[in-house]
């Protein structure tokens, strides 16, 4: 990934849900990596892992961490 992207938060699919739309709600941009949705897209099939990263610009960093703070998550 560009190193301009920090990844914020890695983990279910409930929570970075959650986190994503807090995000988008204050107007900052994620980048969502879904590795199953990413090997399924490949030919390699599911992958039990349902490991969710969410990556935000340099710019909006400190913003993100107080937002996914403030959840308490």
């Amino acid at each position: 990934m560009n190193e301009e992207f920090v990844l914020v938060y890695k983990g279910s699919f409930i929570y970075s849900n959650r986190i994503k739309n807090e995000l988008i709600n204050n107007k900052i941009s994620p980048v969502i990596k879904d590795s199953s949705e990413s090997a399924r897209l490949a030919g390699f099939g599911i992958v039990n892992d349902q490991q969710f990263f969410i990556y935000v610009h340099l710019n909006e960093l400190k913003k993100s961490k107080m937002i996914i703070k403030n959840l308490r998550i």
